[in-house]
């Protein structure tokens, strides 16, 4: 439920866009922007793009608002702050107000401008250096976009993420083959969520908490250990709370830290300034993502392909490969079956994970063992059923395995 317009419609001139430095061919009109009841720190934008940018060219542009509230102007940077999307169309997207701001008394405009990337919100960027977050859309095609991220900057100074939008359904779990532990169902979800394009590769770990755990982390040729998904961390190394050696529980938050310390979660959270939940995912948001739409055995289809997508002991040479060495699923995610198994957020207790409460809300009791998803690893039996989609592993929460890793997900308020 939300409350009355923070900024009225009615207020016309107000809400007019300002003139667009980027393309005199592109206009844009705020329709509505609402501040979420009961007078939270949410707002949501709604505004109409006419002309826009032209991805197929790669003519990209970038929104500016600006709202002037109580006399006090507020820049919103529709890349690093909303994720706005300059395409034609129309638009919403949330802004977060400073805490306790709430009036009637406002105005906002908007302005486009040139930018080297395509404007959106289909994948979040940090950099690894600075912290800095950016949002970019979808290239014309998604396999322009997988060309886009699948670089080594994307596997070393940079993170990135690729948004599952609010709604479905969605599928997961296979009756004919796991009846009573996976079963068929489709989940619709009331909230976007980012999972990593990616598993977090060694050079990403090595810069956030100068150390390497890997067991696979010597160079081969044509075989980067730094491009390589870090491997040999516990659940425990990922979610531990700071100075203790004790498990947190799955359900909550990772712990806020005010310095570049802690775990990788602790360290990633705080370069980018606290203001993201960066975790592992949930069992549910896993095999969503490595799904990506279909419900078939395998995400790709009905039978096994080890040249094209999973690398495994038949063909590894020895070692992990390279995060992306395999072709991506439909959204452009890698390696979300073979290379490594992955940890979520769950434990082994919950039978059917067709019995979740709900997508995001992770199984816990008080036990030791933790979900491992991702399928088979390089060490699988390809004519096993380790690499189908719905398939559950279950470690014990202080195991570090060469064959175990983890990507990075975040779901949004």
């Amino acid at each position: 439920m939300k409350s009355p317009a923070l900024f009225s419609a009615a207020l016309g001139a107000a809400l007019a866009a300002a003139p667009s430095p980027a393309s005199a061919a592109t206009a844009i009109t705020i329709d509505r922007v609402v501040q979420r009841w009961p007078w939270n720190n949410k707002v949501d934008i709604t505004y109409t793009v006419e002309g826009g940018q032209d991805l197929a060219n790669s003519a990209f542009d970038r929104i500016v608002f600006t709202t002037v509230i109580e006399g006090t102007t507020y820049t919103i940077d529709g890349v690093s702050d909303v994720g706005a999307s300059a395409s034609a169309g129309t638009h919403t997207v949330t802004w977060t107000l400073p805490a306790g701001v709430k009036s009637d008394a406002c105005t906002m405009t908007a302005a486009v401008y040139p930018a080297d990337a395509p404007s959106g919100d289909d994948y979040m960027v940090v950099d690894l250096d600075t912290g800095a977050v950016a949002f970019e859309g979808l290239l014309a095609t998604q396999a322009d976009s997988n060309a886009r991220y699948n670089t080594d900057e994307y596997k070393t100074g940079k993170l990135v993420l690729r948004k599952v939008p609010a709604g479905g359904p969605y599928p997961t779990g296979d009756s004919a083959h796991y009846a009573s532990a996976n079963s068929s169902t489709t989940w619709t979800t009331d909230r976007d969520f980012y999972i990593g394009v990616f598993p977090v590769t060694q050079a990403q770990y090595t810069k956030l908490c100068g150390t390497n755990p890997s067991y696979f982390k010597t160079d081969k040729s044509g075989n980067l250990a730094a491009l390589r998904p870090v491997e040999t961390v516990s659940w425990y190394d990922l979610r531990r709370q700071p100075g203790s050696t004790e498990n947190v529980a799955s359900t909550a938050p990772i712990q806020k830290v005010d310095a570049h310390s802690g775990t990788f979660f602790q360290r990633l959270c705080y370069i980018a300034g606290n203001k993201y939940a960066f975790d592992i995912p949930s069992e549910v948001m896993f095999e969503i993502a490595e799904r990506a739409g279909a419900d078939t055995t395998y995400y790709w289809g009905t039978t096994m392909d080890t040249e094209n997508v999973v690398s495994s002991a038949n063909n590894d040479g020895g070692s992990t490969l390279p995060v992306g060495s395999r072709a991506p699923n439909a959204w452009g995610l890698y390696d979300t079956c073979g290379n490594v198994w992955e940890w979520c957020l769950d434990d082994g207790g919950l039978g059917d994970l067709a019995n979740a409460a709900d997508p995001f809300t992770p199984q816990w009791t008080p036990g030791s063992y933790r979900r491992r998803r991702g399928g088979g690893s390089l060490w699988g039996d390809p004519s096993s059923d380790q690499f189908y989609a719905s398939n559950r592993q279950t470690e014990p929460a202080s195991v570090s395995y060469s064959s175990l890793g983890f990507r990075v997900a975040l779901v949004c308020d």
